[in-house]
């Protein structure tokens, strides 16, 4: 019996073999996950003044980490359920990066960092918000700012490995639209 060969991008990331993934968000500041919100029922409003501290150094530590580590790739958080986005989101809203004490683009920072050390970055993005109104009130547009979300990652830092994606769990009995999310991330 002979097995089917697999596609060249899945041959290539099964050669990598052992990567790392780095949940790093507004979270960190609490030292814990990114579930903390909800799980110590976290009120919005109070959740979000942590962009007011959220200022890390660099990215190149956990970048070194991996590389120390002997990772060959590192799938980051970019955006995780409590909605915060590690990215420049162009206007889409201004919980981001960007508009936090931070105040730059940390996903720039990680693909530069991933680069210059031979490291291949990948992107692990939500497709649920815990307080965005739209997921709850009118999925189809917020199916649209998730397609343009993902737009953004895939138009501003270069080739990157893949993506990570993480909460159609949360409604299984919709339509998610992934045809339409994939073929954007394909074109």
């Amino acid at each position: 019996m002979s097995l089917p060969k697999p596609k060249k991008y899945i041959k290539e990331f099964e050669n990598m073999a052992f990567g790392m993934f780095v949940h790093f968000g507004l979270y960190s500041i609490l030292e814990q996950g990114e579930w903390t919100a909800r799980l110590a029922n976290i009120p919005e409003s109070e959740y979000k003044t942590l962009m007011n501290k959220f200022n890390p150094k660099s990215m190149s530590d956990i970048v070194n980490t991996a590389k120390s580590a002997g990772a060959k790739y590192i799938c980051l958080t970019t955006r995780h359920h409590d909605g915060f986005s590690l990215y420049d989101t162009c206007g889409l809203n201004e919980y981001d990066a960007p508009h936090s004490a931070a105040g730059r683009d940390l996903v720039r920072e990680f693909v530069d960092e991933c680069r210059k050390n031979d490291i291949v970055p990948f992107f692990y993005h939500t497709t649920m918000e815990f307080w965005n109104k739209e997921f709850d009130n009118d999925f189809a547009a917020y199916l649209e700012y998730l397609r343009k979300s993902v737009e953004i990652l895939c138009t501003r830092y270069g080739k990157i490995g893949g993506f990570w994606f993480d909460g159609n769990w949360s409604k299984p009995d919709s339509d998610w639209e992934e045809d339409k999310l994939y073929k954007m991330i394909r074109k």
